[in-house]
């Protein structure tokens, strides 16, 4: 009888071992060559392409929330940004989007959803009006707009007391001068944020600055995107923190207002870190967008 149960016991915590490792997602890891670069990308998941690009000074990292999650209905694709994170470049003036658009072609992606993140979803907008037939959909999280001139009082403190911290040589200074602006936001004390959010940010921003050479400059569409988000023709979704930077704000309500198939959704109590402050409202709301154009 005590060898029946072993047997059974046995028997059921391997086939338990057999659905888990089955139900496990495998992870593709590699680089592609851009002009003067590569580009370290992660892949998983199988279906229609989504493409996420994160924002300045952090890196592929801040999708950690979402990568696996996305992951079980579509295939996603995060990607380090020239001179961000593992991927690498000379000092130059590059086109982002381009580089954004030979990952593609790499990848053999006909068309894909684009998620993107301050730069990262300047990054998209400028990719979704260069190659409109490449974008089935379209999600800008706190996005930058190339053309955009960030001059509002809060942005104008930030920039003052950035330089400071840069002009200072101190990474720690740049790395949590960076937080003050980007993650606790305009009207919130450090002390308010959660800690592991700060912490997980402030790890990507210290990398960014101690790994990263300077000398890297992004293009801007020509001409820039700005006076051109009529051209959009994806259905959009455009999310903010409501205490994110005003500019912010204001760029998110252009787009609503400009492309041609968008909608506005605002999520209260985060800033500009939107999905790594509200994981799980971030998520449904991505994915109910999505999953309703799949």
């Amino acid at each position: 009888m005590k060898k029946i149960c072993f047997f059974i016991l046995t028997t059921a915590l391997m086939s338990c071992m057999i659905n888990l490792t089955s139900s496990a997602q495998s992870v593709n890891k590699g680089h592609v060559d851009v002009d003067k670069g590569r580009i370290y990308y992660e892949e998983m998941g199988k279906g229609k392409a989504l493409i996420m690009i994160h924002g300045g000074f952090i890196d592929l990292r801040m999708w950690d929330q979402q990568f696996e999650e996305f992951a079980k209905h579509f295939r996603v694709i995060r990607y380090d940004a020239r001179n961000h994170g593992l991927s690498e470049s000379e000092p130059g003036t590059y086109i982002y989007y381009e580089d954004l658009k030979r990952l593609c072609d790499q990848l053999h992606i006909q068309k894909a959803a684009f998620l993107g993140l301050s730069m990262g979803g300047r990054v998209a907008i400028d990719f979704s009006i260069a190659y409109p037939e490449k974008v089935w959909a379209l999600v800008l999280a706190a996005p930058g707009v190339s053309g955009y001139s960030f001059d509002s009082q809060e942005c104008q403190e930030f920039n003052k007391k950035y330089m400071a911290a840069y002009q200072s040589g101190s990474f720690e200074k740049m790395a949590e001068s960076f937080l003050q602006g980007w993650t606790d936001g305009p009207y919130r004390k450090p002390s308010e944020v959660d800690p592991k959010v700060r912490n997980k940010t402030k790890q990507m921003a210290l990398d960014h600055e101690r790994h990263n050479g300077s000398g890297v400059k992004m293009g801007e569409l020509d001409p820039p995107a700005l006076n051109r988000l009529d051209e959009i023709k994806a259905p959009t979704l455009a999310i903010a923190g409501n205490l994110d930077m005003p500019d912010i704000l204001d760029i998110v309500n252009r787009v609503d207002k400009h492309a041609k198939n968008s909608q506005k959704e605002i999520i209260h109590g985060a800033a500009h870190m939107i999905n790594l402050e509200k994981p799980v409202a971030f998520n449904k709301l991505v994915l109910d967008f999505l999953l309703k154009l799949k």
